[in-house]
């Protein structure tokens, strides 16, 4: 069978839908902020929805009720605040809604599974998303800055030792003796 495409994938909307992922394939992406934006609709009407925005390159979501409810679960929060930086899974579920069954965007009642976490070099912490980045960025990018793999935090500290370490000394204030000497001679 070769592959299909679905019509709403043609109208490149701003807000990821369950149209964009294929049957079956769930995506996991990680926390960049969670707030109310005013967007316009399908319909050219303007609302306030919640949005979620992600570190990857994915569209953002609207959040529901339902799925902001299983991210409280998730995180034991319901503080939107501390849901940055964390990872979810999203997939597609079929749901009665208007009457009707249709397809909706699914957060998955559990966290994704971690794929070999990299643990920062220096404090041997796990590396987090930082900086727009996903763990593995902060990795890619500490390896090539610093030659090794460091957490957001580590990286700051070898930044600020480096700037002390270039900071020219001050030099000491050279004193002309025989300047000193006739000072004191002429009083």
């Amino acid at each position: 069978m070769s592959e299909q495409t679905h019509w709403k994938k043609l109208t490149n909307p701003d807000y990821l839908g369950a149209y964009a992922l294929e049957p079956g394939q769930d995506i996991t992406v990680t926390i960049k902020s969670v707030k109310v934006e005013n967007i316009i609709g399908a319909d050219g009407k303007k609302e306030d929805c919640t949005v979620v925005r992600f570190v990857e390159n994915v569209k953002p979501m609207i959040l529901n009720v339902t799925n902001a409810k299983t991210l409280e679960k998730l995180f034991k929060t319901p503080f939107i605040e501390n849901w940055s930086g964390r990872k979810i899974q999203i997939g597609v579920e079929s749901v009665k809604a208007f009457g009707d069954v249709v397809d909706a965007l699914r957060i998955r009642k559990f966290l994704p599974r971690e794929t070999g976490t990299a643990k920062c070099s220096d404090c041997k912490s796990d590396i987090t998303a930082a900086g727009g980045m996903t763990p593995q960025q902060v990795v890619a990018f500490s390896q090539k800055r610093f030659g090794a793999t460091l957490c957001a935090a580590c990286m700051k500290k070898r930044d600020e030792a480096k700037k002390a370490a270039e900071k020219p000394a001050e030099e000491p204030v050279k004193i002309d003796e025989t300047a000193a000497v006739e000072a004191e001679v002429a009083e």
